[in-house]
């Protein structure tokens, strides 16, 4: 039976929530910095006045808070969805007031995609976005693909109680180090060595190619924490293509790849265990998939005809594979391809790449390579003891980390989540078709917000009905916290709604 919140638990997470939205408009004075240096003052205005509405508000509800209350592993569900939100909601307070965003509701996709790490944009004139709004964006990118519980544990912010079940609902299950507040301070440290190895290289890829100092190190750190944090925002409209460069393209790569990794995963490798890279079932499923997917496409590409030569087909194959199933959304194909050219095979194989996602425990979406294995190993298992003798025990071992043995529970778990996927992805397509879009289009587009990709065939724009905007953005809010947190915060609602008709009709 789902327990009833009491005022104590409100005020709790009213607390909790207002220090999340504090923490936004602290983080906004790295942009405030960015339009100060570069001359841009209606940005820095804006963004002062962004800082102070978070401010006010986040301290207004964190006054509101229960001594001697902790977070209960239910309440730390409904508190990390609306974190969320809330953080979303502040965070697009400066995007609004820029000319790249003609509604709130625009800049507030934008953050929403942000901090989820989607990547789907609908911003208008991004070519000649402000550098501070740009920093901004991909800032977002840096906060939500580590996590905003993360970054509050981090920095040991007031969570006296229920600290790991925030880190659990947030869409994270293993914890790396046996105190969480060090799990999340690793997650970081982790995050900044690969952020600024990217930057370093493609800073020096970038000056090569004749960008810039200043600008050159914007985009290097930018596009580091969108492939890192397998967002997909980019500073220029075109995306990855801008550059029109196979050398930062690799780089690109390794960083998304990385960045879809385990965390734990990480850990092990750092100290000295790099035998986890081939024993892991999660990274054998994403290795196997990712290569029969690439061969699809570049078949597929092949038999299109649109690119000479065997490289630039295997090139653009690999890349959008490989961006896909990270669920980075990095493109270097202009929107209306997708559809137009690049042939059905191609288009069917970035689809399944979107779906599956990447590892558990990453910046990645998806459903996630680590329950794909256990589903199949799951229906194998089921296969074996279908045919074997009656007295025969069989067993379904694997190895994810350690030595681990598939239970029902475990089978059961993937399962659920496969289907919650699946059906957010249909009915996302479906709602899309309603509003006159075509099938291919509107599937792929839901997979994408659901499964914090990015990639798109054109159909995310500023243009697009407001009923599509708000489906896309609770696809990738659910997406992202893997639905469970928004369900029980439906629930909530749901329950104090009936409580209030009761009342009401006696």
């Amino acid at each position: 039976m789902w327990m009833r919140m009491r005022l104590a638990d409100v005020r709790v997470m009213s607390h909790y929530v207002g220090l999340f939205v504090a923490g936004i408009g602290f983080v906004m004075l790295v942009p405030f910095v960015t339009a100060i240096l570069f001359g841009e003052w209606d940005a820095a205005l804006d963004f002062l006045l962004a800082t102070g509405v978070s401010f006010t508000v986040g301290g207004a509800l964190a006054l509101a808070y229960e001594h001697n209350e902790h977070v209960t592993h239910g309440n730390a569900l409904v508190l990390t969805a609306l974190g969320w939100l809330a953080a979303s909601a502040a965070a697009a307070i400066p995007l609004a007031f820029s000319a790249n965003y003609p509604t709130f509701l625009d800049a507030m996709f934008d953050t929403v995609s942000g901090l989820t790490t989607s990547g789907l944009t609908v911003a208008v004139d991004l070519d000649h976005m402000a550098y501070s709004m740009n920093m901004w964006r991909h800032l977002t990118h840096l906060l939500g693909g580590q996590g905003i519980i993360v970054a509050a544990l981090s920095l040991s912010i007031g969570l006296r109680g229920g600290a790991f079940s925030l880190y659990v609902a947030e869409g994270r299950d293993e914890r790396i180090l046996p105190n969480v507040l060090h799990t999340a301070r690793f997650i970081w440290f982790v995050t900044a060595v690969y952020v600024s190895i990217g930057t370093i290289v493609l800073f020096v890829v970038n000056l090569w190619r004749g960008m810039g100092p200043a600008r050159g190190v914007l985009h290097a750190f930018w596009l580091s924490i969108a492939a890192y944090d397998t967002g997909g925002f980019g500073p220029q409209s075109m995306n990855a293509m801008y550059y029109h460069s196979f050398v930062l393209e690799i780089v690109l790569l390794f960083l998304m790849i990385a960045g879809t990794m385990n965390f734990h995963l990480h850990a092990q490798v750092w100290r000295g265990d790099s035998r986890e890279l081939w024993k892991n079932l999660e990274v054998r499923v994403l290795a196997i998939n990712a290569l029969v997917l690439i061969t699809i496409v570049t078949v597929g590409l092949a038999a299109a005809r649109l690119y000479g030569g065997v490289l630039p087909v295997v090139r653009k194959g690999a890349f959008h594979v490989i961006s896909a199933h990270t669920g980075t959304g990095h493109q270097t194909v202009y929107t209306v391809q997708w559809i137009r050219d690049l042939g059905g095979t191609a288009f069917a194989a970035v689809l399944l790449a979107m779906a599956a996602g990447g590892a558990v425990s990453s910046t990645a979406g998806g459903i996630k390579a680590l329950r794909i294995g256990a589903i199949i190993k799951a229906v194998m298992l089921q296969v074996k003891q279908s045919i074997a003798p009656r007295t025969a025990v069989i067993s379904a071992p694997y190895h994810h980390l350690k030595e681990r043995l598939l239970t029902p529970e475990i089978a059961g778990a993937a399962a659920t989540v496969f289907v919650l996927y699946l059906v957010t992805y249909i009915t996302g397509a479906l709602i899309g078709a309603a509003y006159g879009y075509g099938a291919a289009e509107s599937l792929f587009e839901s997979i994408s917000a659901t499964a914090n990709v990015g990639l798109s065939t054109g159909i995310t724009n500023a243009a697009m009905p407001v009923g599509l905007k708000i489906t896309y953005m609770v696809q990738m809010w659910a997406g992202r916290l893997e639905f469970v947190a928004v369900l029980a915060l439906f629930a909530q609602i749901v329950l104090a709604l009936r409580l209030r008709i009761r009342k009401a009709v006696s």
